[in-house]
This record gives structure tokens, sequence and C-alpha cells, in this order.
């Protein structure tokens, strides 16, 4: 590699790991929270928290957070089933072309079978996709890589898959030489893989709200010296960098970040191990985005004929970046530059959150959801138990200038000898009765307990998983119809969740090995236009409840003349089968041998005489049908008058309701009218009291006045009275 290309490939580097550091440095808030959540799943104290009290630990966050992903991974990875379909996309014209009957003119008739014949091609080619699909996904143990997914998303609040993963396997056939003599054979092979990638091993753009946002995707791996030298065989690694790697330490690759070594150094210490910065193991960056065309032309001076980059003359004379791979160490050095592999330029990363956040990739588990609930019922059981331990005994006060121990120990016993300081004094046998003083601290248990009480209420409810959902029953009538509506209605969180993992990592990944499947698989019976079908709500019903649901449906409509042919019996049998995990594949012929065998018993029938109690059978089916028939439509009868009747004590109900309302307004009205004629009574009273008080008073004065006037007036004969005794 020539000095200039290897500076602009070191460029690069140091940009792209200068983009990196800035990228962790805008996740440390995550981290720091994934902390606090994995000391909560763990049930463990930070070391910030007070160690002078109790340190218990009430384990709720776990239990919950387990039962989430339990009844995540049950629902979505059924034993006998899977949650994905592959169908033809379809095209409507020749669906529509396929479903029409026979018909006399030779070139429609023609058209119509040309049309049915592209239908089951196409079917076909989707049904042997998604056997190749099933099998790759078998090999990868792709559930058990989802059921990990689903347990980061449960502890931190998101899960990553990555896929596919190309990687070469070496595959050991044994074969007999004819002579009884075995021996093994080593072959390779390359096949795609889903691979589980730990949240903190996993930086995108921060500045994206969903991964479809993000200009770029850095994640983190780690190698051991001996896998850098299975590199050098690699055409597509830069050999010499590869090289100057394996030559240098270990710790010269690990990325200068607090908040990375802090939390993974907490993962172990929480698991008793050495921290990470002891790890020997060489860090390695893979980033997906954008690349320049001037990096991906330098890089393909350095690969081997054959081995070289593909650009087109129209990426050659873009100045945009191409959409590419680099694969470098923590330190900045490129190991390796390639092209995307998928033609639709996507990530090969599904990310799933338990609780989205619509700011950011990552999202918000169980742990942090009920993180407030948790606080509480651990301070109400310390306080309990600290309030139990200061309630077991007394507090006694002890006045040692009057009282002191006989054999010198404070510590209080039966039959204690205690001899008095003060042996003069008259009062001593009075003052060693007051020498001691018991307190007792009072007991706080119950309004502690109602505290624990309400906070795991409040669990139940932050968390999504109220204890129905996990099994208890409660105070519900135990029926079968009040048991499917109870269970929908607690499964109704799960639903949606269950529908966005469809949308988030089903329908993505699968779509993806699809496209994989049709650039890289030689096989033409697999090729065609395809679309993903998710189905994980189907298993979302209680089993008990959907198999009492299944067997009431054949019941009732197995021998129904006309809907019986509404339904696809078959397919009812095998989710029968899987309703009471009895094997469907084991206990159930395939469709075809089953669609063979009615073949053959319809055209064993066409060929026989009708035996006479074969017609008998069918005269006996044909008077049960007809039997079920009125018995259904004399339901429907009882069932309208009964609905008739309860219209009528509605009705009934409602006139009441209107007399009652007319005899309260009728006594309103009367009780504003004798209101109304207390007030004008009132009225007239005070108004004829006034008037009465008025013409007294004005005979009063007309009195008064009158008095005065005739004491004005002069005597006539001023000594008239005298004499007069």
């Amino acid at each position: 590699m020539s000095e200039q290309l290897a500076n602009a490939i070191e460029s690069y580097g140091r940009t792209l790991q200068g983009i990196l550091q800035e990228q962790i440095k805008q996740r440390q808030p995550i981290v720091q929270r994934w902390t606090k959540d994995m000391y909560q799943y763990r049930n463990q104290y930070e070391s910030s928290v007070d160690t002078g009290k109790s340190k218990v630990f009430v384990g709720y966050t776990r239990a919950k957070t387990d039962a989430w992903s339990a009844q995540m991974t049950d629902m979505l990875f059924p034993s006998d089933d899977k949650n994905y379909g592959i169908s033809p996309t379809p095209v409507p014209q020749i669906a529509h072309l396929a479903k029409q009957p026979d018909s006399q003119d030779p070139m429609q008739m023609q058209q119509i079978n040309m049309a049915k014949e592209l239908m089951q091609q196409a079917k076909e080619r989707s049904e042997a996709m998604e056997k190749l699909i099933d099998d790759q996904l078998a090999e990868c143990d792709y559930a058990s890589e989802a059921r990990l997914a689903l347990h980061y998303a449960a502890v931190l609040g998101t899960g990553i898959l990555r896929g596919p993963v190309v990687d070469t396997i070496d595959e050991r056939i044994w074969s007999d030489d004819g002579m009884g003599n075995w021996s093994a054979q080593t072959k390779s092979k390359i096949v795609p893989k889903v691979r589980l990638v730990l949240p903190w091993d996993f930086v995108p753009d921060m500045t994206a709200p969903t991964l479809k946002d993000c200009q770029f995707v850095f994640e983190r791996s780690y190698l051991t010296k001996k896998q850098l030298q299975n590199l050098l065989n690699n055409p597509y690694y830069l050999a010499d960098t590869v090289q100057a790697l394996i030559e240098s330490e270990a710790s010269e690759t690990h990325t200068s970040s607090s908040d990375m070594d802090g939390y993974l150094d907490t993962l172990r210490t929480l698991s008793g191990l050495e921290k990470a910065s002891n790890d020997k193991r060489y860090e390695v960056w893979t980033y997906h985005g954008g690349i320049p065309v001037s990096v991906l032309e330098q890089a393909n001076q350095s690969l081997e004929e054959g081995y070289a980059l593909e650009l087109t003359e129209e990426q050659k004379s873009e100045k945009a970046e191409i959409d590419g791979v680099i694969v470098m160490t923590g330190n900045g050095k490129i190991l390796s530059v390639n092209l995307n592999p998928l033609d639709t330029a996507e990530f090969p990363y599904s990310v799933y959150t338990c609780e989205p956040d619509v700011a950011c990739v990552f999202g918000f588990g169980i742990p942090y959801l009920c993180r407030d609930a948790q606080e509480i019922l651990n301070t109400a059981w310390r306080g309990m138990i600290d309030n139990g331990v200061l309630t077991i005994g007394s507090q006694i006060v002890v006045n040692s200038s009057v009282l002191s121990p006989v054999d010198k120990s404070w510590e209080i016993k039966p039959n204690k000898l205690w001899r008095t300081n003060d042996r003069v004094s008259a009062n001593a046998s009075f003052e060693a009765q007051r020498a001691f003083g018991v307190f007792n601290f009072e007991s706080r248990q119950q309004e502690l307990a109602n505290i624990i009480q309400l906070a795991k209420s409040f669990m139940d409810e932050e968390s999504g998983l109220p204890m129905i959902a996990q099994g208890e029953q409660g105070q519900v009538t135990p029926t079968l119809g009040g048991m499917s509506m109870l269970m929908n209605a607690a499964n109704a969180v799960r639903r949606r969740q269950v529908k966005e993992w469809d949308d988030q990592v089903t329908k993505p990944l699968i779509r993806r090995f699809y496209e994989y499947n049709m650039a890289m698989n030689d096989d033409p019976n697999i090729k065609g236009d395809m679309q993903v079908v998710a189905r994980g709500t189907s298993a979302l019903l209680v089993k008990e409840t959907q198999t009492a649901q299944i067997i009431d449906i054949f019941q009732k409509f197995g021998n129904h003349p006309q809907l019986s042919y509404a339904f696809d019996w078959y397919d009812g049998a095998k989710t029968l089968m899987q309703s009471m995990s009895m094997g469907a594949k084991t206990m159930l012929l395939s469709r075809e041998d089953y669609e063979q065998k009615l073949q053959q018993i319809e055209q064993a029938n066409a060929t026989q005489p009708q035996d006479p109690e074969i017609l008998k059978s069918q005269m006996q089916m044909q008077l049960a049908q007809k039997k079920q028939q009125h018995e259904m439509q004399l339901e429907q009868m009882k069932l309208q008058h009964a609905m008739q009747i309860e219209q009528m004590k509605v009705a009934i109900k409602e006139k009441e309701l209107e007399v009652k309302m007319m005899e309260i307004e009728m006594r309103q009205h009367q009780e504003q009218e004798r209101i109304s004629l207390d007030e004008r009574i009132n009225s007239v009273k005070v108004s004829s009291d006034m008037q009465r008080e008025t013409s007294k008073q004005m005979l009063d004065m007309k009195k008064f006045q009158a008095e005065i006037a005739l004491k004005q007036q002069p005597l006539a004969n001023p000594t008239g009275n005298y004499g007069v005794e």
C-alpha cells in the first residue's frame, strides 16, 4: 500500500473516530439510565444509597420484567408455529382471471389456465422461499437470539438484532467406503445468520428518532489475536493494517470513553468480575453509512485483483457518498472498506423498544417505567423492617448517679441486683424507684403495609403488567365468556407491543433474508415477487379459551348446510392441535396427504353402489341438519322474543320515569305557587300593617297638635277656678 493511500484511509479513520466519540458522548445520559435499570433489575442498591439502616430490596421489578419477557417470547415464538409467512405479491388482474369459471371460448380458456398456472407457480415458489428461510433461521438459532433481544428490551428498553450476517461454517459429512469404514470430510459453506447486538455495543446516530432516520450506525465487537490472524486470509481486509494490529497491544484499540467503560465495569462488578480495562481482546467497530467515493477508490488499490469493489461510472462521477461498510479499530485504524451488500441500502439491524422514545432510537424498559413505585416499595419495606427492630424492645434510661449494678454490667437481666449510690440519704429508696425510665416506640406496621400495597398496585399499572395478566384471577366469575373478555382486555397492551415487534423486527428481518436469497441463491425455484406477512398477534388468545372456541365452531357449523363451506376445516384442526400443544406436525397429516385421501374416498364412493346403510346414514345426517337448523331458528325466535320483552320492559321503565318526572314537575309547580301566594299574603299583610300604623301615627299627631293648640289659647276667666278644690 502506498504511503499516500495509507494516509488518506488513516485520515478518514480519524474522522470516523471523532464521529464515534461524539455519538458516545451524546449517549451518556442513556447509559446512566441503563446503570440504574441494571441495579434495579439485579435487586441491588447503588453505592449512593444510605447504608446506615436496613438494605433489603424487594425484587418486584425483576418479577415484572421477567413476566413481560416470558409473555412476549411465548406469543412471538410458539414451539409449534412461527410468527411470519411469505406469500406471492397479489396481482388483481391475474387473481380475478384465475377465479373465473370455465369458458367455451378457447382463447379465454387459455388465459384462465395460464392465470391459474401462474398463481400455482407463484404459490409454490413462495412456499419454497419460506421453507428456505425457515431452515436458515433454524440453523442460526434465530429464536434464541430473539429471546435475548426481548430480554434486553425488557431490562434496558432496547433489543437489537443484526441479520443477515454472512458467515462461513464447516460441515462434517460422514460417509461409508463400502467396507464398513466410516470417514468424515469437512466442507465449508456460506450461510446467513441472525445475531444479537448488545445495546451498549450499538451506537447509532443520536440525533435521529428512529433507525430509518439515522445517517450512520456503529457496532462494537471484540476479536482475539487468533481471529485477527484469520482475517489475513480474507481478501476484503487490508492485510498491512491487520498485520500491524496483530503486532500491537489490545489495550491500544479500546475506545477512550468514560461512559462505556463505566457501564461495562458496572456490569462486571455486579457479576463479581474484573473491570473491562483488563480485557485482552481487540476492540473492533463496524460502521454502516455513507463513504466518500475517493475512499472507496483508494481502498480498491490495496485489494487483490478480482476482489476490488465494483463502482459504476455514475457512482464514480458522483460527489455524494455511497452507502457502505467500514471495519475499524477503536483507535481509528481502518481494517476493511466495502459496499453495502443489500441493494436496498438498508441497515442490517432491527431495533425493538419496549416503550418507544419519540426523541431517540433507544427506548425505555420495565425498570425505568416502574422506578418510582419500586423506590416507594423499597422505602416502605425498609421502614417496616427498621420500625419492627425499634419496637422489639423498650428503650431504658438509667440515672447512673442513683443506682449502679452489683455485677458492674449495665445489661438488663432477670433477677439483677442494683446498689444505691447514696446510702445516707433518707430519700435513697424513693430515688431508686425513679432511677429507671422505660420508653416504647410506636409500631407503624399497618401504615407501612398500606403503602406497600399501594406501591405494588402502582407498579402493576405503570409497568403494564397487571396481576390478571400474570395468572391471578381475582374476583372474577370463572366462566368461559368472562375469562375470554378478561384476558382479551388484559392483553390489549401486549397486542400493541407484539404488533410493534412485527413492524420493527419480523417484517424488516425476513424481508432482508428474502433480498439476500434473491441476490445470492442460484435456485430459480425460490425466486419471484413476494411479500412478508407477520402474524405474531395470532398467538395472543389464551390457549384454553381458544381451544374451547374452536371446538364450539366445529360443533355449531360442522354440519351446517350453508356455512360449513365457509370454513377451512383442515386449518381449523391444525389450529386446534396447536392450541392444545399436542404437536400439529406429528398428529396431523400434511394437507397434500389429507386432500389425496379425500379424493380416494370420493372416487371409491363414485365407483361403488350406494349401500343402504350409507343412504340411511345420509338421511339421518340430513334429518340431523334439519333438526339443527330448526333448533337454531327456534333459538333465534326465543332470542328475538326475549329481546322484545326486554325492549318492552325498557319502554315501561321509560314511561314510569316520565310519570315520576311529571310528578316532580307538578310538585315543583305547586311549591312555587305556594311560595308565590305566601309572598303575596305577606306583602298585603305588611302593607296593611303599615297603613294602620301610619293612620295611628296621624291620629296621635292630630291629638297632640290639638292639645298644643288648646294649651296655647288664652283663658277668658283666669281666676274662674280659684277656690275649686
